[in-house]
Formats: structure tokens, C-alpha cells, sequence
């Protein structure tokens, strides 16, 4: 993504959050209690919001123009 350790940092967090939801989306018990998927889906987008507020000050993201919104295939695919 770009040399910045902060970007790479909250790039990996929201990845590892959004697996997690996606994995709590899939589990059998998702379809009893749905809280537990709910909570998981917060923390995956508080991590991406984090993500982008730092995509719009860092200046390694700009440079390198990664401020197109993020793409969760795309993270995802690091993740599996």
C-alpha cells in the first residue's frame, strides 16, 4: 500500500476485524443470536473508519494516491 507504518498497521487491523465479522456471519450460531455477528460488524467498521481518516492526512497515501475507498475483497485476500 505505501510506506507508511501506520497505514500498514491499520490496513492489517481492518483486515483481521473484517475476517472475523465475516467469519462471525458464517458461524452456526449466527443464525440464534445475531449480537455476537453485530458487535463484530462494529469493530470491523470503527477499523476501517480509522483506516480512512489516516488515508486522508497521511502524506505517503496521497503521494502514492491511495485514497480510493477500501475494497473488502481486496483485504480480505491477504487475510485467507
Amino acid at each position: 500500500m505505501t510506506n507508511c507504518l501506520e497505514c500498514e498497521n491499520l490496513n492489517r487491523v481492518y483486515g483481521s476485524k473484517l475476517a472475523k465479522y465475516h467469519a462471525a456471519r458464517c458461524a452456526v450460531l449466527y443464525r440464534i443470536n445475531t449480537e455476537f455477528a453485530a458487535r463484530q460488524q462494529v469493530d470491523m467498521e470503527r477499523a476501517k473508519n480509522d483506516m480512512e481518516e489516516h488515508l486522508l492526512t497521511c502524506p505517503f497515501a496521497t503521494k502514492a494516491g491511495c485514497l480510493m475507498p477500501l475494497q473488502e475483497s481486496s483485504v480480505l485476500e491477504r487475510f485467507q
